[in-house]
């Protein structure tokens, strides 16, 4: 799911989706990074490996965190959720990316292209982006992804996503 201005966060090792999800959600509130929860918003599925899809699901203000969650763990693909920070005017979108549909081995940050000319594009790449990269223990940390010349998908498998990211530079660039 490569677009404009995505960020991938790249696990040191593949992650149970529940015990990860729970304890990465209040390390986001301790940053002030809240899911966005309203009649708009969506838990996406992402496709399993075997291509089978699942429909959205809407979120409502009822719901709590771990629902959300539960939702999320209850699909092998997992999916992607949105999130609200005060200090940006736009909502910031997390892709949570498994490539064998059982444990959560990256995540994929993004938000729309059509706010690239926003003034604050900076502070998130240098500021939230990588704060929310400081609650996990990550292999890599590479970013904009998704505005490089070539296509950068994480629905590919991991072993391309890799050697697609090994020589290149990135405005984001942290590796272990």
């Amino acid at each position: 799911m490569g677009s404009y201005n995505s960020t991938l966060i790249l696990f040191k090792e593949k992650q149970d989706p529940k015990t990860f999800l729970s304890d990465f959600h209040k390390k986001l509130k301790e940053i002030n990074i809240l899911i966005e929860k309203n009649y708009y918003q969506r838990v996406i599925f992402n496709d399993k490996r075997n291509e089978e899809e699942h429909e959205p699901i809407e979120l409502d203000r009822s719901m709590t965190d771990e629902d959300i969650i539960d939702l999320v763990c209850s699909w092998g693909g997992f999916g992607l959720l949105s999130y609200r920070h005060d200090d940006i005017e736009f909502t910031l979108s997390i892709n949570y990316v498994s490539w064998d549909d059982e444990f959560i081995e990256g995540i994929e940050v993004f938000y729309n292209a059509s706010h690239q000319n926003y003034i604050n594009k900076n502070e998130i790449k240098n500021d939230i982006i990588i704060k929310l990269a400081n609650c996990i223990d990550y292999k890599l940390v590479v970013g904009s992804i998704g505005d490089s010349e070539d296509d950068f998908r994480t629905d590919l498998d991991l072993e391309y996503n890799l050697k697609y990211i090994k020589n290149k530079k990135f405005d984001i660039d942290l590796r272990d």
